[in-house]
């Protein structure tokens, strides 16, 4: 299969997933060894949103990121060593479930499902829904199964270094920003109109976004316009202008140096590779 029947793949399981989180009132996160791919799923799939967690472990945020970290290493750790799933407990007593998504038999990443409520009674998770470890294990059988059948057989080339990265921060205000400009990075946004989403002042916000995410406002905004780029380049005719264009990008030639930046390579040279990947994946 080609990469972009993969994208449209993921973006269909996504909605999916809405629906079901619905269901079991609970929420799904997404957690990749590309996190480019977080442009596929839905945005609150991006993030840990979930209120409980942010007001146990939210106050500093840092403690919180500490935690989604753990697991997202020790998760990737386990189900590399025991493919399938797992369910965890974190130290507050929520439990988590976490199912691997292999595609070509590699690990390439993790969808945590929870909180629900766990045996610790060291903090009482209040409003959280009470799940069995059984129902639980019928849960990740079914969504693994599920994965498998979607992704397996699917194919993705490897990126040794991640464009966009699962940002950090906790704040609220950070991540309503950066949702913003996630949602129109190719439109000429400024830093005055992402602060305004935010409620900070412009100096508060371009201060408090790199501290909290590691990014300045310019960067992520580039990486986020060269992600559009590339699926572009990887899934449509497009002439390179003209995705520059559409990417939000000032020109070709910005784009070209923005390619050698991120990527070192440039967006005719990546569009010819992703290109015989595909034939030599669809030939084999």
């Amino acid at each position: 299969m080609l990469k972009t029947d993969f994208m449209e793949k993921l973006r269909l399981f996504s909605e999916e997933l809405k629906t079901l989180g619905n269901f079991l009132e609970s929420g799904f996160v997404w957690h990749f060894s590309d996190n480019d791919l977080l442009m596929n799923v839905l945005q609150e799939q991006c993030e840990h949103a979930n209120p409980y967690c942010r007001m146990i472990k939210g106050n500093p945020y840092r403690k919180l990121n500490r935690c989604i970290h753990f697991h997202h290493d020790e998760s990737f750790r386990k189900l590399r060593l025991s493919p399938g799933f797992r369910i965890a407990e974190c130290h507050a007593g929520v439990k988590t479930l976490a199912v691997g998504m292999t595609v070509s038999g590699v690990l390439k990443g993790v969808l945590f499902v929870g909180p629900f409520a766990g045996e610790t009674k060291r903090l009482v998770p209040r409003d959280l829904p009470s799940v069995s470890d059984r129902k639980l294990s019928l849960l990740g059988d079914y969504l693994k199964q599920r994965m498998d059948h979607l992704f397996d057989s699917e194919w993705l080339p490897g990126q040794e270094k991640p464009l966009l990265t699962q940002l950090p921060s906790s704040d609220r205000r950070i991540l309503a920003a950066a949702n913003y400009m996630r949602d129109h990075c190719y439109d000429w946004i400024t830093a005055k109109q992402a602060a305004e989403v935010s409620g900070l002042s412009v100096s508060r916000f371009l201060h408090l976004f790199r501290t909290e995410t590691g990014y300045s406002f310019s960067d992520w905004l580039q990486r986020l316009r060269v992600a559009r780029a590339c699926r572009l380049l990887e899934e449509s005719p497009y002439k390179l202008a003209e995705i520059a264009e559409i990417a939000g990008i000032r020109d070709q030639s910005r784009m070209t140096v923005l390619f050698r930046r991120y990527l070192n390579t440039t967006p005719g040279e990546y569009r010819a590779s992703s290109r015989r990947e595909n034939a030599a994946k669809a030939d084999a």
